[in-house]
């Protein structure tokens, strides 16, 4: 039994870039020599499917997902805290069947394996050798040496229920073990990992032979989740973005992967069985870097595939009918990488400062904060700002878990609102405003309207110009393809358009109505609004209309239970203003004039935004541009 006496090299040097080694110093005791009773009795009862790290001849790891022939846990048992047997059903082209020829070879076979749980988001690592190893056909029976056993944090772990579905006929569909230099993935490859929100990773450490004694070479083997789509596939077709997302601290992934460059990584649909082996040379870049790559993320995980296998139909365990995934609370929003934001989006990094000039409070939780820059900014309409507080407010101290406000452990102080005011210069703005709400239990809003209420009781005139404060904050970009179609020519009018929003959803759309309405544009606008205070938004509304043209004709229509005020006179456009009680629906849309020839535009809460979009398709519009706040 060897008993591990302190973080090898590779786990040591990402602790120190990131700052944590002395934090952590002394958590490599939380790894046990054996596995304890809690463990074995985990293994042996609760694991559906068990993936495991495996090597093949040139040393590149590649995650299998092992199962017994029923689809049915119990396929493993643990006769002593050092002992892991297995009696698996491996189908053809599984990369575990070729890797495992070297135990037949009289080669020593590392292994490692994590034991997870879907319903209940337990894991359990396990780091050896395989000891025995009998094969008749798909049937593996194995015992292994349990030399590394971890419990780990179930922060991103999507919670699944599963049944067993022994019925499978698994098909290779793609198969490349040595991609060359220059070759993609399938674009069906690639479409897979883009949908996926779970993956299985495995990494190796490889002991120099002067450290073997205290670091023997190990493998590992974990989980990764998110929201779906938050690991993304690089232009060239075969580098895959991983995230990091904040865990235990431990890092033996990012370490394994700092010493010896290489990854396994394994998806699984898990409706369809279907499965995506992946292996890699793999490296983890911080910092700038990461951020050139995908803003605002810190710490990612670059994957270069170099050989791969596709198989159907192939896993015996699938997500019970009629279930779906639920997300786990700490994973963040996706991330898109800069190369893969829309055009006109704009990283600005961090020499970007903003400075607060004026606040408008329009009712207990809604106001207007108006932004300055030293230089000029392109906004198109409908766009969002991005801006980074963390040197106003601090960073966010390191928690392992919070269940109070699951969010909170990977918060960086950045955030993302809909620009509400209109920019037509193609150089820029100076200036920019940004009509948001107070969110419950939000720190950056909650900092933001706790001011703005100091200095309404207190310094009202500072209301009207803030600098005095100081508050200047980084403007980490431009971003966003909800915007307006391009300009027409010269007197031609826009292309009909119809605005759905929910809400606070009428943010980009007060941005989008004051562009038309200063350029005197020919337009035909349907904005259909639900919202709960009528009162609030019909002021912003019309000053976002005003000065406008005849040209401009808008048909606003409220839903909503509440009084709606009289649209202010004085401006030019055409403002129709109807009242609807109850919520959008297929009556109102088929009502509305050429609906199949405007272009749509849907911005509200998420379930706004579903409830919409099947209402919109009954009618049938499916071309949409939404925008769903998910950032």
């Amino acid at each position: 039994m060897t008993v591990l006496q302190g973080f090898h090299r590779g786990e040591l040097a990402i602790q120190e870039k990131l700052a944590i080694a002395d934090a952590v110093a002394n958590n490599y005791t939380w790894i046990e020599p054996e596995m304890p009773d809690q463990h074995r009795a985990f293994h042996m009862t609760r694991p559906p499917f068990l993936p495991v790290t495996t090597l093949d001849r040139e040393g590149r790891p590649w995650t299998s997902v092992l199962a017994g022939s029923t689809g049915q846990p119990g396929f493993i048992s643990c006769p002593s805290p050092s002992r892991y047997d297995m009696d698996v059903k491996v189908w053809e082209g599984d990369p575990f069947r070729e890797n495992m020829k070297k135990f037949a070879d009289g080669e020593t076979t590392l292994i490692a394996g994590l034991g997870i749980d879907f319903t209940t988001r337990r894991r359990f690592k396990i780091a050896g050798h395989v000891r025995k190893m009998r094969q008749d056909g798909e049937r593996y029976r194995m015992s292994l040496s349990v030399e590394q056993a971890l419990g780990l944090c179930p922060k991103y772990i999507n919670v699944r229920e599963f049944e067993a579905h022994p019925e499978t006929f698994p098909v290779v569909v793609h198969q490349c073990p040595q991609l060359p230099e220059n070759a993609r993935l399938p674009d069906e490859l690639v479409d897979f990992i883009r949908a996926s929100d779970t993956m299985f990773v495995g990494t190796s450490y490889q002991a120099r032979p002067e450290e073997s004694a205290k670091f023997p070479s190990h493998l590992g083997q974990n989980q990764r989740g998110g929201r779906k789509g938050w690991v993304r596939v690089r232009s060239d077709g075969k580098t895959i973005v991983i995230p990091d997302y904040s865990g235990n601290r431990l890092m033996s992934s990012l370490g394994n992967i700092e010493t010896t460059h290489v990854a396994g990584v394994t998806i699984v649909d898990f409706v369809t069985g279907d499965i995506l082996y992946l292996t890699a040379n793999a490296r983890t870049v911080l910092g700038q870097e990461a951020q050139d790559i995908m803003p605002r993320q810190n710490i990612l995980t670059l994957v270069e595939v170099t050989g791969y296998t596709f198989i159907r139909d192939a896993l015996p365990v699938r997500q019970r009918t009629g279930t779906s995934p639920t997300r786990s609370p700490y994973s963040p929003p996706v991330r898109l990488l800069a190369e893969e934001e829309a055009a006109g989006s704009k990283h600005l990094g961090d020499d970007s400062l903003v400075t607060l000039t004026r606040v408008q409070i329009h009712s207990d939780d809604l106001a207007t904060f108006t932004w300055e820059s030293s230089q000029p900014i392109p906004i198109q309409p409908g766009q969002t700002a991005v801006l980074d507080f963390s040197d106003v407010v601090g960073k966010a101290q390191y928690q392992t878990m919070n269940p109070s406000n699951p969010s909170s452990l990977n918060d960086d102080r950045v955030r993302t609102w809909t620009v509400s005011s209109a920019h037509l210069a193609p150089e820029g703005t100076t200036t920019f405003d940004l009509t948001m709400r107070e969110q419950p239990n939000g720190f950056i809003t909650g900092v933001l309207f706790t001011l703005a209420r100091r200095l309404a009781e207190a310094r009202p005139d500072f209301l009207e110009d803030t600098r005095p404060l100081g508050l200047a904050v980084k403007l980490v970009g431009i971003a966003g393809s909800f915007v307006l179609p391009p300009a027409p020519a010269p007197g031609a009018p826009y292309a009909r358009m119809l605005w759905l929003a929910g809400g606070i959803g009428v943010t980009p759309f007060l941005s989008m109505l004051a562009a038309l309405a200063r350029s005197h544009a020919q337009a035909d606008v349907v904005l259909a609004l639900a919202t709960r205070e009528p009162a609030v938004l019909m002021p912003l509304l019309a000053a976002a209309l005003e000065g406008g043209a005849p040209g401009l004709r808008v048909a606003l229509h409220f839903f909503t239970n509440e009084t709606v005020p009289p649209f202010s006179a004085g401006v030019g456009p055409a403002v129709d203003v109807t009242v609807h009680r109850g919520r959008i629906d297929g009556a109102f849309l088929a009502g509305v004039e050429d609906i199949a020839e405007r272009k749509a535009y849907l911005c509200g809460p998420q379930a706004f935004e579903q409830a919409m979009v099947k209402v919109l398709g009954e009618r049938g519009v499916t071309d949409v541009v939404r925008e769903s706040f998910e950032y």
